[in-house]
């Protein structure tokens, strides 16, 4: 095979991956390889996916920072050797990440992440949609002055970098980087983990890999293949619509489109070992209560 997703955990999200396994499986018979970083798992994961003939490797640090700054967080690692996937798993032409607390709802648009890395090199989803209603948060000191951007790009780059990026690009979309592909030719590669060695230079670690796609687009001018929200959907900003005819989730509004991705970021609750069940609305009308976790048999 060609095509290689890779993701991680820890022991606290080992129940998330198995999931995520599961989930793609479909797609790794005929077009993608799968493989796990090990931040921390428990032996018993660690036995589940060496059964299944999944390969299992620790993650070293691609950068030197400070132990006061890690703390013993081992999956903070994660934030640089996402952008290093070809260096522990040779041979492949196109690599996926996808963190733990994302599923594959249809393996149909998830392909998109494959086309985007063999026309562009590179393929990401910005965090901006119809359906976000906020983009950015602003605190107001009286007389209208803004007292604090809240915006992700000015809180990361502004702390690891510089506070003159991070007014510059206060304002541009996020990059997610819970799920990107990248063919192994990609010529932006360089400048990404030139980025992220920048990023960790003042030993802040979370937040890096953000950092790193941001400058490398806005400021370095490194196209993307910029794919639609549907690929990788955000339940935290708005939840999706299900449709009982295709039995998957969709974005909320016209096409109602197939989302790819389900994506649990910023759902702590969901993303615990007890699924959570919530009112979602159908595409046919009413409403169906079910978790928005991946299960075998929904």
């Amino acid at each position: 095979m060609k095509n290689l997703i890779v993701s991680s955990a820890d022991a606290k999200y080992s129940h998330l991956l198995i999931e995520l396994y599961h989930s793609l499986k479909p797609c790794i018979k005929d077009k993608y390889d799968f493989a796990i970083f090990d931040c921390g798992l428990d032996p018993e994961t660690i036995d589940f996916f060496n059964e299944n003939q999944i390969k299992v490797v620790k993650p070293d640090w691609e950068f030197d920072v400070p132990s006061y700054k890690v703390r013993g967080r081992e999956n903070l690692k994660i934030q640089f050797s996402r952008f290093y996937l070809d260096k522990y798993f040779l041979g492949y032409e196109n690599y996926i990440w996808l963190d733990s607390d994302t599923w594959i709802n249809c393996p149909d648009t998830f392909d998109l992440y494959l086309k985007g890395s063999e026309i562009n090199g590179f393929s990401i989803t910005p965090q901006v949609d119809r359906a976000y209603s906020k983009l950015i948060d602003i605190k107001w000191l009286i007389g209208g002055i803004p007292k604090k951007i809240n915006s992700i790009n000015y809180k990361n780059i502004s702390k690891s970098v510089s506070l003159k990026l991070a007014k510059k690009f206060a304002g541009n979309f996020t990059l997610n980087a819970g799920c990107f592909a990248y063919n192994i030719k990609f010529d932006g590669l360089n400048y990404l983990r030139s980025n992220l060695s920048l990023a960790s230079k003042k030993g802040r670690i979370f937040g890096s890999d953000q950092v790193a796609l941001a400058l490398t687009l806005f400021n370095d001018g490194i196209d993307y293949e910029l794919l639609p929200s549907f690929c990788n959907w955000l339940c935290v900003t708005k939840f999706p619509k299900y449709s009982n005819e295709m039995k998957c989730f969709v974005e909320p509004y016209l096409p109602n489109h197939r989302i790819g991705v389900i994506h649990l970021a910023g759902m702590d609750l969901d993303r615990k070992e007890k699924l959570i069940n919530h009112k979602i609305q159908t595409i046919e009308g009413g409403e169906t209560t079910m978790s928005l976790r991946y299960q075998k048999n929904k």
